[in-house]
This record gives C-alpha cells, structure tokens and sequence, in this order.
C-alpha cells in the first residue's frame, strides 16, 4: 500500500508539473507574475506538496524562478534564455563525449545505431512525439556512457523546457534533416575513436539546433504580431 501511494504522489507531481509548464509557456501565466501555491491548489486540484515539487522542478528547468521572501515567479522565457541553456549544454556534452569515447563499448553502438534508425523511421512518418522520444534516448546512451551523474543531471533538467517549446514551435524540415545526419556523424566518429571530430559535430549539433529554435520563435512571434 505504501508504495502505491508513492506511486500516485510521484504521478501527481508529474501531471502538475506538465500542466504548469504548459501553462506557463502557453501565456495563462505572464512572464514575472507571481505563482501563489493556495491559487495553484484551487486551479489544479491537489494538495500543496505537488505544487511545492512542480514548482522545485520548474525552477530547475529555468521556467520559475524562487525569490527570497517572494515566493514563485515565472521567468521570462525568451531567446536569450533558450540561447544561454544551448551554450552551458554545449559545454557539458563536449565534455561528456570525451569521456564517453573512453567507455563506449561495441553494445552501446549497436544501441545508438538502433536508436537513430527508430529516428529516421520517425521523421519521415512526421511523427512528433517518437522523434522527439528517440531523439532524447540517443543522446542519453551517450551522455550516460561519460559516467558522470552529475553533469547529466543539469541537463535533464533543462530537457523538459526545450521539450515542450519544440513542442509548440517544432522543427525547421532542414533542422530534422540535419540532425539525422549529425546522428549519423557522430556514430562514425565514435566507431572510428575519432575524439576531434566527435567534439566538432556535438558542438555543431547543439548550437544549430539553438539557432533553428530561435528561429521558430522569432517566426511564430511574428506571425502573431501580424494576426494582431
């Protein structure tokens, strides 16, 4: 019975956690107003502590930031943001495909190389949801294999914001197209032990998908100034 309780809590803050961080993105709550925990009970209908875990995760992803006798506040998410977090990732999965290089054993390979494969097969069906999914698992095989819990662990907590805003704003065809030949690339750089130009192509790969992101902001912010 415990651990079914567990089970649900850990659900609850999970949906509280999407449904505020969807809300969030989508406007409901303007950039810098203040979250009250009593009003977020009421509006998702639970009780303090997941809103209290939802809040905690969301600031680890750079969505709500806390303030010192404050409280929550929702952070302004804009390009220079999504530009900083691409950077600070571009650092720490350089940094983890050298060590990762060191560990990755001919298994894991044949993982990666399934994995894009189920990529591919998701971007020519336009199947959002799968590419997104396939995408993520392809660059955790690799971040994983550095052994180092800790560098991951910041970028999971930024995966859930970037996953959501492609989510609402999607890739360029280009962008997809790219990525599945950068997975490519960097599958025949880890076979070949090729450590330079392995760090060459994930810094390439994080910084393009950066800017195509960026770019489908910008579109999508001047679209709605158009409707308006």
């Amino acid at each position: 019975m415990k651990n079914m309780t567990i089970n649900m809590n850990e659900t609850i803050y999970v949906r509280v956690c999407n449904r505020l961080r969807n809300d969030i993105l989508n406007g409901v709550f303007d950039s810098g107003m203040r979250l009250v925990i009593a009003d977020l009970v009421k509006r998702y209908g639970v009780s303090q502590m997941p809103i209290r875990e939802a809040l905690q995760q969301l600031q680890g992803e750079g969505v709500v930031v806390m303030l010192p006798q404050k409280g929550a506040h929702v952070c302004k998410i804009d390009e220079t943001l999504i530009s900083n977090m691409y950077d600070i990732r571009a650092c720490i999965e350089v940094m983890l495909v050298m060590k990762a290089l060191q560990f990755m054993s001919n298994e894991r390979i044949q993982q990666l190389e399934q994995i894009e494969a189920e990529f591919e097969s998701a971007v020519i069906r336009n199947d959002f949801s799968a590419l997104l999914m396939h995408n993520e698992n392809f660059h955790r095989v690799i971040n994983s294999c550095a052994g180092n819990p800790e560098a991951t662990r910041i970028i999971d907590h930024r995966w859930g914001l970037i996953d959501n805003l492609r989510r609402k704003f999607g890739f360029s065809k280009s962008r997809l197209e790219e990525a599945v030949q950068d997975h490519q690339n960097l599958i025949r750089a880890i076979k070949e032990r090729d450590e330079q130009s392995l760090v060459k192509l994930t810094r390439k790969h994080v910084l393009e998908a950066k800017s195509d992101l960026i770019i489908r902001m910008q579109e999508a912010a001047s679209e709605a100034r158009s409707e308006g």
